[in-house]
């Protein structure tokens, strides 16, 4: 009798941590659906930032996504270790995997990125990582999507610190850059993914804050959607983290954030770069808040995409009222959406 109890608990024990660390994988229907979310600009004790959190907690629930990424800017006050408590324990409570990479506020107060990386990697359904540290940075980190039908990875989503801006300011321009030591990494992850892949790349796509320089280079193309209202605020210094991705074929498109007026989405040699849609409303912006979905097909170097607006929001008039229209916008479907006519 006492083995047979022994043997339940190990299960459910067994079953409880497989559930709180969970393992991604494309659904029977061969799709696996990612929601983006970015610059929240939580704070704590917040009547702004708790109804912010309520539309992300919404629209988690009505989207049913396989994974919730969050690509930085996501805590900016002080007393930042008590508001992360606050912010990651309310997304840890709806029991579905999420991901955070980190923009250039996150680390602006008391806690460091790599105190901020532990905190998360430690959360229920958290999927986060601090990440090597022989690197610049921290939060970089590969997850792999399995197969539907096996234990075989079919799909890599790559996570990559953009870091902060410089303080003082320098003649190198207002942010840092990719490190080359970053770049590096990417590129052996990359090879290591591929061999193992019979010398295939995978499909992958990649997170990150700041913008690379090349997203200015797509900007009104033809094919080019959304709405782009700011300047792309980018490095100035290009450290060759696009021609990485380039060169290494498996990068189908990348996800940033920090611009909360942009939320369009280009294709410039067959990668697209895109922006998310700005969800706080504790930060400017006049396009509204709310999120991008990002469904991926197995076995396919394809993707749909689309914006979800929840709220029409002016900081500084402090509006915040439920969009009007909370149907899908901007929907694009990778490649064929970028096929430009000859």
């Amino acid at each position: 009798m006492k083995r047979i109890v022994y043997l339940i608990s190990f299960l459910f024990c067994a079953s409880v941590t497989y559930a709180q660390n969970p393992v991604l994988k494309f659904n029977t229907d061969k799709k696996f659906r990612i929601i983006q979310f970015t610059d929240v600009h939580f704070r704590g004790d917040s009547y702004r930032s708790d109804s912010a959190l309520v539309m992300i907690k919404n629209m988690i629930v009505a989207e049913k996504p396989d994974l919730v990424v969050f690509t930085g800017d996501v805590v900016t006050s002080e007393n930042t270790r008590k508001a992360w408590e606050a912010f990651s324990n309310a997304i840890a409570g709806l029991k579905v995997p999420w991901a955070v990479i980190l923009g250039n506020h996150d680390i602006e107060a008391e806690l460091t990125g790599k105190q901020i990386m532990e905190l998360l990697a430690k959360k229920p359904y958290s999927l986060s990582v601090n990440g090597p540290k022989n690197i610049a940075g921290s939060g970089n980190y590969v997850l792999k999507i399995r197969s539907s039908e096996s234990s075989k990875t079919s799909a890599l989503l790559y996570f990559l610190d953009t870091h902060s801006g410089f303080k003082p300011k320098t003649d190198q321009g207002d942010y840092e850059w990719i490190d080359h030591s970053q770049i590096n990494w990417y590129r052996k992850q990359s090879a290591q993914f591929t061999r193992k892949n019979g010398g295939k790349p995978f499909p992958a796509l990649a997170f990150f804050h700041i913008p690379l320089p090349e997203y200015k280079e797509v900007v009104g193309k033809p094919t080019t959607v959304g709405s782009q209202i700011e300047q792309v605020c980018s490095p100035d210094v290009n450290s060759g983290m696009y021609t990485a991705l380039l060169e290494c074929q498996e990068v189908m498109g990348t996800f940033v954030g920090h611009d909360h007026n942009n939320n369009y989405i280009g294709c410039l040699r067959n990668i697209c770069l895109a922006y998310g849609q700005s969800s706080g409303r504790q930060c400017y912006g006049s396009i509204g808040k709310g999120a991008r979905i990002i469904e991926l097909y197995e076995g396919e170097r394809k993707f749909d995409t689309w914006t979800l607006k929840g709220y029409e929001c002016d900081r500084d008039k402090d509006i915040w009222t439920p969009a009007t229209d909370r149907t899908p916008q901007n929907f694009v479907t990778y490649p064929d959406s970028f096929q430009e006519k000859k």
